[in-house]
């Protein structure tokens, strides 16, 4: 106030001095003289008023400032703050705004960028994971990659052994497509690179490209059409690993899971206070059959029957909050034709659910029993039994399932501990297989697998993972084998 007061002053000053000045030098009495008079006087009042103004606005910001110091303290509890405190929470609030602000265009610049172009101009998104993995095995094993099968313990074989390996880092692409005949279309497809055998030599080191999954299809409301290769319509249910992923965990241990060609049609309801499935597909089933010729492909024992092979499924799904609790039943049945006009009728009945516990743990499985599973990841790597005698051939009755618990500690902290069972019936396998046979597929009588894995995951796209495999494999004849397996793996999601 007083440098506002000085200021005024300072500028009223020349006025002053020269009305003086002009004062003394006027003879007394002028007119002049009174006119000169007149104007400083009614400066002053000027002057006057404007001060008396700025004493009237410095009054009210004091005032309204009382009160917000007032209601500072109220919300603190009574405690007087002060306003440095004040001046320090205005400005975390401005650095909070600007984090916002640079998160926000951050999202607009990456909802800008580029976007992959397809011929069709429609969306396509890239999806995958680069996946390094690491095995420490103990014991003999088919695949030191990823274990799947516990091999005889001799001096001509490894026993133990270390390897790391990024074969099954997956590829995929997803696109969608315009509305047609009143349905959304849709296709993906995922690639790895786990075909073929890798060896010590710059050319095949990082292993072959090799077709996992495609899909195409059409979503109405309460029904989809598919074509796709895919794992059986019956066996739904994805064991969690995320070391191994050249082949589902639990392959060739309880898990059907062969990608064969299909079409399927998917079907809902609404029942009661859940969902009725009724689904139904067509496929191609792989089944035994001649190695293929200068990459020629031959017709194998399924497709020589020139008939595709069905499937069905029925479930049912209640929501339990964010979750949902669903159990399912379903059939398989194929005609497989081999030479000297034999048949074999292969068949499967299935079970699976998945049971969310609570928001943080869940219990999923599978069950089968049938016959001839060879050509779907079941009956021991075989379809069929020859008579020794007569040299007839017949299915092989097999039976098997899986069941793993996750846990989730919290949203990046999550275990899951699972065993998983395929057994080809013992009594057919003894009495037509060759007991000297020395091929460890075609002396498998049964194969169990116990898993036990960890994931944390810092970032959504980057996850970290240590597993322990378990596995016990029987032989037609002889002393089980075992085999254990410790794997590391590192992931970036993208």
């Amino acid at each position: 106030m007083k440098r506002k007061r000085f200021a005024l002053t300072l500028s009223l000053l020349p006025a002053l001095l020269t009305g003086v000045v002009t004062a003394q030098q006027e003879p007394p009495g002028s007119t002049h003289l009174e006119q000169r008079l007149d104007q400083v006087l009614a400066a002053l009042n000027s002057m006057q008023h404007q001060l008396d103004d700025s004493k009237q606005q410095i009054d009210q910001l004091r005032s309204q400032l009382e009160e917000v110091h007032a209601q500072l303290a109220a919300a603190n509890g009574g405690t007087p703050q002060t306003t440095a405190e004040a001046a320090s929470q205005l400005q975390s609030s401005v650095q909070q705004l600007q984090n916002e602000d640079e998160i926000l265009q951050a999202e607009v610049k990456q909802h800008d960028q580029t976007k992959v172009e397809s011929v069709s101009k429609y969306p396509v998104k890239i999806t995958g994971l680069v996946l390094f993995s690491s095995f420490l095995n103990n014991g003999a094993v088919d695949n030191i990659d990823l274990p799947i099968l516990a091999l005889p313990k001799n001096a001509t074989t490894a026993n133990g052994s270390l390897a790391a390996t990024l074969r099954q880092t997956i590829f995929g692409l997803e696109a969608k497509g315009p509305m047609l005949w009143g349905a959304r279309s849709s296709a993906e497809v995922h690639v790895d690179f786990f075909g073929g055998v890798p060896y010590a030599d710059y050319t095949t080191s990082t292993g072959n490209l090799r077709l996992r999954t495609a899909r195409t299809r059409l979503d109405w409301e309460n029904h989809s059409l598919i074509a796709s290769l895919d794992a059986p319509l019956i066996s739904p249910n994805q064991p969690t690993s995320y070391v191994g992923l050249g082949e589902p965990p639990f392959a060739w241990s309880g898990k059907l899971w062969i990608w064969v060609p299909q079409i399927e049609s998917i079907n809902r309801a609404q029942l009661g206070p859940g969902t009725l499935g009724l689904d139904f597909a067509l496929l191609d089933p792989a089944a035994p059959g001649s190695p293929a010729i200068s990459g020629d492909r031959q017709p194998d024992p399924a497709e020589r029957s020139r008939q595709p092979g069905y499937e069905s499924r029925v479930s049912y799904t209640i929501p339990l909050g964010d979750r949902s609790f669903t159990v399912g039943a379903g059939g398989y049945y194929s005609r497989q034709t081999y030479p000297y006009s034999q048949h074999v009728d292969a068949w499967a009945g299935t079970t699976d659910w998945s049971f969310p516990f609570s928001r943080w743990a869940e219990l999923s499985g599978e069950f089968y029993r049938g016959r001839a599973l060879g050509g779907l990841g079941g009956g021991t790597f075989k379809d069929y039994v020859t008579d020794p005698d007569s040299g007839a051939i017949r299915g092989l009755g097999d039976e098997g399932g899986w069941s793993q618990l996750k846990t989730r500690f919290t949203r990046s902290l999550e275990t899951n501990v699972g065993i998983g069972v395929d057994a080809g019936f013992s009594g057919m396998l003894r009495y037509y297989t060759d007991p000297n046979a020395t091929d460890a597929y075609t002396n498998l009588a049964r194969n169990r697998t116990v898993l036990a894995n960890i994931t944390y995951r810092p970032k959504t796209y980057l996850l970290f993972s240590a597993e322990y495999r378990n596995i016990y494999s029987w032989p037609i004849s002889g002393q089980v084998n075992t085999a254990q397996s410790l794997g590391l793996a590192t992931g970036y999601t993208f």
